[in-house]
C-alpha cells in the first residue's frame, strides 16, 4: 500500500504540468475582451487541450456561446491555475483529483459541469514480455510526473499488492511518452490517448485501463462559487451551449472533429480515436453526477479520498459539501 510518505509519489505529485497540458503543445493565449453586455466583466473559464474539453470550445466555434461568458485558451493546467489565483479566470478545466486537492488546499472550487469520464482513454501499456501487473516488479514503469499519474499508478500498483519500492519508477513528461517507449527507457508505461493507440500498433500490449477502473478519472468545470451566483444566467446558458455542441458531435461527428482538431494539433481521425476512451455524459447524465446527495460523482469523491490520501495527494478526507452543484444545468 502506498503511504504519503513514499518519496516517489510525493515528488509525483508536486510536478506538474497536468497529464493532459502538454496534448496540443503550447497555444497562445487569447486575450479576454469585454462583455458588450452593459459594461459587465464576462465570466472567464479557463482550459488547457484536451479532448472532452473540446465541446465547449466547439460550440465557440459554433457561435453557441452567451457574451456573458468568455473562454481562454490556456496551453496547461498550471496556466489556468495561476489565472485563477491571480482573479483572471472564475472557473477551470480540471480534474476531479485536481479540485479535490486544490480545495484541500483551502482554494475554495465547485464542480458544475461533467465533461467527460475516462473509459479506456488512460492505460497501462507493457512490452509483449510482461504478461502481468505482478510481473512489474522490478520493472522500469514510467508515468507522467502529476497528480493524476500519481494518483492512477497507485491505483495499479494496489491491485497488484504492490508500492513504487517494488518497481523502478521513471518521471517522464507526456510529449517524451512515445520516444522513452521508442528507446527501449521503460518496460511499462502509463499513458494516455491518442499516444496509448500509437504505441498499440507499435506492439505494446495494454495491461489495465480506466475502463477497468470505472468512474475514476473525471474531467469537471470547476467554478467559484460567489462567481457562479454572480453570473449564474451567463454560466446556464454556457452549460447550454456546451450541451448543444454535444448534439452536434454525435451527429456530426466528422464535420465536428474537423472543427475541433487544430485547436489540439492532432488529425480529425486522431480526435475520434480518443474520444472513443471518454464517456461524455449528457445533461440527463450530468444530473445524475451532480445532483442529490448520493449523486454518482460523491461516490466517486468519497472512493477517491483514501486513495489520495494514501498517495500524498490529499492532507484531509474529502469533505463533499458544496463540492458539486446542478443549480446551474439548464432546465431541460
Amino acid at each position: 500500500m502506498a503511504s504519503p510518505a513514499d518519496p516517489n509519489l510525493e515528488t509525483a505529485a508536486l510536478l506538474s504540468p497536468h497529464r493532459r497540458a502538454l496534448l496540443a503543445g503550447a497555444l497562445a493565449a487569447l486575450p479576454w475582451g469585454v462583455s458588450g453586455c452593459l459594461g459587465r466583466e464576462p465570466m472567464r473559464l479557463a482550459g488547457h487541450p484536451w479532448p472532452g474539453y473540446e465541446p465547449l470550445f466547439l460550440a465557440r466555434t459554433l457561435g453557441y456561446l452567451p457574451d456573458g461568458l468568455q473562454l481562454h485558451d490556456t496551453a496547461t493546467v498550471r496556466e489556468s491555475l495561476d489565472l485563477m489565483r491571480q482573479g483572471r479566470a472564475d472557473g477551470a478545466m480540471l480534474t476531479l483529483d485536481e479540485v479535490l486537492q486544490l480545495r484541500d488546499q483551502g482554494l475554495a472550487l465547485q464542480i458544475v459541469l461533467v465533461f467527460d469520464v475516462s473509459s479506456g482513454a488512460d492505460v497501462l501499456l507493457a512490452r509483449p514480455r510482461v504478461r502481468s501487473l505482478a510481473a512489474l516488479r522490478g520493472r522500469r514503469v514510467g508515468i507522467e510526473p502529476t497528480v493524476l499519474g500519481t494518483l492512477l499508478l497507485t491505483m495499479l500498483l494496489e491491485r497488484a499488492g504492490m508500492t513504487t519500492q517494488d518497481i523502478m519508477l521513471r518521471h517522464i513528461p507526456h510529449e517524451r511518452h512515445e520516444d522513452a517507449w521508442q528507446q527501449g527507457e521503460v518496460d511499462a508505461l502509463l499513458t494516455y490517448e491518442p499516444v496509448a493507440g500509437r504505441l498499440s500498433a507499435r506492439g505494446a500490449r495494454p495491461l489495465l485501463s480506466t475502463r477497468q477502473l470505472p468512474d475514476t478519472i473525471f474531467d469537471v468545470l470547476a467554478v467559484r462559487p460567489e462567481q457562479a451566483s454572480a453570473n449564474t444566467s451567463a454560466l446556464r446558458q454556457g452549460l447550454d451551449a456546451h450541451f448543444k455542441a454535444l448534439r452536434y458531435l454525435r451527429q456530426n461527428p466528422w464535420d465536428a472533429a474537423y472543427r475541433m482538431a487544430p485547436r489540439l494539433q492532432v488529425s480529425a481521425e486522431a480526435l475520434i480515436d480518443s474520444l472513443r476512451g471518454l464517456e461524455l455524459p449528457d445533461l440527463v447524465g450530468n444530473r445524475t453526477y451532480l445532483a442529490g446527495p448520493n449523486s454518482s460523482l460523491r461516490q466517486a469523491a468519497l472512493k477517491l479520498s483514501p486513495l489520495m490520501q494514501r498517495a500524498g495527494l490529499l492532507q484531509h478526507p474529502v469533505d463533499t459539501r458544496d463540492l458539486f452543484s446542478s443549480a446551474y444545468l439548464p432546465q431541460s
